[in-house]
């Protein structure tokens, strides 16, 4: 995805454990999905993908829930490997280590519980320093790290998709049909339906209209104007997520 190299993207799950997303908290893109249960194996997979369409994936910060895997993954999927010298001239060399560039950093907002009550919510920086969070807030315009793109994300595809709904009575009994209408909401997200958080003022008022409302795509510069449900579909290859 051609992008704001500032920009930074958030990864979490759906609260049902079956929907991982990754958005750009800045124009609200979902960058990658994925469906099935929560596990390592799985959020590899995300962040690969996720990785792949990152114009520059060495400049960003990558806010999260509290899942450990994120924290062990990210320096060995963003970082940079290096070997570490072996003691004296005999035996193994140590593992692989990895270096966090200063252009990087990863946030974990970690939500504390009392039964299924939240109680409280604390930040931890797992990679990166403090000063690289810090410019990224400024850039977002966030006062602490969150997981709002996200979590809006999240709450739109529920109402969007009826196999996500709490206490639904929808049944997906095949996997492929999961899976398949999860991408289509994802794309319907991105390129059809428009955001009042990403309007702009206009200029010059057009009659009685003051803003242009913009979808992600349109915000992030992969289009001009807001598609139909029937142009997503028309593409035998579905939308690029890079320009």
């Amino acid at each position: 995805m051609q992008a704001d190299e500032r920009h930074s993207f958030v990864g979490e799950k759906a609260e049902q454990a079956w929907d991982f997303t990754v958005v750009d908290p800045k124009s609200k893109f979902v960058i990658e999905g994925q469906v099935g249960a929560r596990t390592a194996e799985l959020t590899k997979v995300l962040l690969i993908g996720a990785r792949k369409r990152l114009a520059t994936p060495n400049n960003l910060v990558l806010f999260t829930d509290g899942y450990l895997p994120y924290q062990s993954l990210f320096p060995e999927l963003f970082g940079t490997s290096w070997q570490p010298p072996r003691q004296g001239k005999r035996g193994r060399f140590p593992q692989k280590a990895y270096r966090i560039p200063r252009s990087l950093a990863h946030v974990r907002v970690i939500k504390e519980y009392s039964g299924k009550r939240v109680v409280g919510v604390r930040t931890e920086i797992a990679a990166g320093t403090q000063k690289r969070v810090n410019q990224e807030l400024q850039s977002l315009g966030y006062t602490t790290p969150n997981t709002s793109a996200v979590e809006r994300q999240n709450a739109t595809a529920r109402r969007m998709n009826p196999h996500l709904v709490r206490k639904s009575l929808a049944f997906a009994r095949l996997p492929f049909h999961r899976v398949t209408l999860a991408h289509l909401v994802q794309g319907v997200y991105n390129w059809c339906r428009t955001q009042r958080g990403l309007r702009q003022s206009l200029i010059e008022p057009i009659g009685r209209k003051k803003y242009l409302q913009q979808t992600p795509a349109m915000a992030i510069g992969l289009t001009s104007q807001c598609w139909t449900i029937r142009d997503l579909l028309s593409l035998p290859c579905g939308a690029p997520c890079r320009s």
